[in-house]
């Protein structure tokens, strides 16, 4: 049996070096492995480990004409002429001149999508400047008198917050880093330069868990059926950052929970892996041993995976991590310390009294229509600690998933349950989305004394309202049920909309419902406890 596996395993790595690649080499104090990154389902996962890794700049030179970016294929052509209006400030570029050259006449750029979406033309230079997504994350040279000629540079890693010291850094995070933790016989931790289960390297980013069935690095759709599997380490839904872990054996459970995003690719490589999270470590999990991954180097073949372009995808992610500028204002009643939080932004706030451990860091967001500042009360933290310095850090979203939900003329479809008893709900809003009309079919077992149970059949209809929240997180929208006519109680019933469970079809995004909610019928108040559902647009 385990000859056939290894020649399973064989076979499957075989298939992938015929295919695109993109290919992590680790390298550690235990031995070397390579993994398989899964670029195709977790883009967002795999471009923000390479940035963190340190990868190198790259520096291309357009030929002759205007030059764009098309799907992070790096070349240059005449194309459309559209222009940039509020998508200017998604653009994942920096353009920058230099002084020694001729004129700029024109740029074009591919962003935020695979599709052509906007370009600049005619611009003023020396005075244009737009930096959108970083400091030095491209730069556009002009490198003849030809003015369609140009050198475009992209710059790697990603600015990130250290933790231990509140400071911002450039130099690669995962180089000389350590194994943090291990879970023997099972996965080991990376990623953190704590070790707390809490930190993040100055933002959080939404998981993917919606898998391609077609693309072999996850097998039936299920990733971590597999051993090797290389995932986003996290305590809650949608908070991935820096902190990584590495499976040595298969664990289905995982499925569904953790973002996965690459594979070891080889048996010898696995073999490492197991050689480290074999490692005896105390309770809790610190290793007895102390191993360090020295770095990891990027590999690539085939037509898409060099397409894969970081900068890109960035344009996705958390933006530049910025110092928000605190203040303390002494009011009537209170000494209050003033946050002034940026709308539509992730942001966090650390406290030390004396400059070298810190204490807080929990990142919580700041909605778009939030503007106000934060304001804490600080009369009592002073009572235990009366010498106290702050530092706050905020870091903008490119994008809002969770509000660009719309309710107007939508679905939702629900199958639940209660035991064995089945119900279908098909709830269909209105053109303003704030509610609309139902029906449910059920069936329904009833126990009859004397008798063997019979199944009853019961159908309703009726109205419903609802509100949609999207202000508690970039990733989560909350929809309340507020009021049903007909056969059905509103009480407890919530849906959360999850961006990490959205498929690629817009069309059809799942629903996750996180509390019961009760149907009566005409006999009895029947709990659903058990549901699932999807959530369409029909216009």
């Amino acid at each position: 049996m385990i000859f056939f596996r290894g020649i399973v395993f064989i076979l499957l790595n075989l298939a992938f070096a015929r295919a695109d690649f993109i290919a992590a080499d680790f390298r550690t104090t235990k031995g070397d492995f390579t993994v398989s990154l899964d670029y195709v389902n977790s883009p967002l996962a795999v471009a923000n480990f390479i940035q963190l890794a340190g990868k190198p700049d790259d520096i291309l030179e357009t030929p002759a004409g205007v030059p764009f970016l098309e799907n992070a294929a790096h070349y240059a052509q005449s194309y459309y002429r559209p222009t940039i209006e509020s998508d200017v400030a998604r653009l994942p570029l920096r353009v920058e001149r230099i002084e020694s050259t001729p004129t700029m006449r024109g740029f074009y750029a591919i962003f935020q999508s695979n599709t052509y979406i906007g370009g600049v033309e005619g611009f003023a230079l020396p005075n244009y400047h737009a930096d959108i997504t970083g400091e030095d994350r491209i730069r556009l040279q002009q490198v003849s008198f030809n003015p369609s000629k140009y050198r475009i540079t992209l710059k790697y890693p990603r600015p990130w917050l250290d933790s231990r010291e509140l400071m911002v850094k450039k130099a690669p995070m995962y180089r000389a880093i350590r194994v943090n933790r291990v879970e023997t016989g099972i996965r080991f931790f990376s990623g953190s330069m704590t070790n707390d289960p809490l930190e993040h390297p100055g933002y959080q980013f939404q998981d993917e868990l919606v898998r391609d069935l077609s693309n072999l690095s996850n097998p039936f759709g299920f990733p971590f059926n597999v051993a090797g599997v290389l995932a986003m380490d996290t305590l809650a839904p949608n908070r991935n950052g820096s902190r990584f872990f590495i499976t040595s054996v298969a664990v289905p459970s995982f499925n569904g929970q953790y973002t996965a995003f690459g594979k070891v690719s080889t048996i010898p490589g696995l073999n490492v892996v197991r050689s480290i999270a074999n490692t005896p470590s105390d309770i809790n999990g610190t290793p007895d041993e102390e191993m360090v991954i020295l770095d990891i180097k990027f590999r690539r073949g085939g037509i898409t995976a060099n397409a894969f372009m970081e900068g890109y995808h960035q344009g996705f992610l958390p933006g530049e991590i910025e110092t928000l500028p605190l203040s303390i204002e002494q009011n009537e009643n209170a000494l209050e310390l003033v946050i002034p939080l940026r709308p539509k932004s992730q942001n966090a706030l650390y406290s030390t009294s004396d400059l070298r451990s810190y204490l807080g860091g929990t990142i919580e967001a700041q909605s778009p229509e939030q503007t106000s500042a934060e304001r804490i009360d600080l009369t009592e933290f002073f009572g235990f600690a009366p010498k106290t310095f702050f530092r706050g850090f905020s870091t903008a979203m490119p994008t809002w998933p969770s509000r660009e939900i719309t309710l107007k003329k939508a679905r939702l479809l629900l199958n639940t349950t209660s035991g064995i008893d089945r119900g279908k709900l098909n709830m269909i809003f209105n053109e303003g989305g704030t509610g609309g009309s139902y029906s449910i079919d059920m069936n329904i077992e009833q126990n009859v004394v004397g008798e063997e149970p019979r199944v009853v059949r019961s159908v309703g209809a009726g109205t419903f309202a609802a509100t949609y929240d999207f202000s508690r997180s970039p990733y989560l929208g909350v929809l309340e049920i507020t009021s049903f006519t007909g056969p059905l109680n509103a009480e407890q019933f919530s849906l959360h909309f999850d961006s990490s469970r959205f498929t690629n079809n817009p069309q059809v995004n799942p629903a996750t419902l996180i509390r019961r909610f009760n149907a009566r019928t005409t006999r009895a108040q029947l709990p659903f406890l058990s549901y699932s559902g999807v959530f369409q647009k029909i216009h």
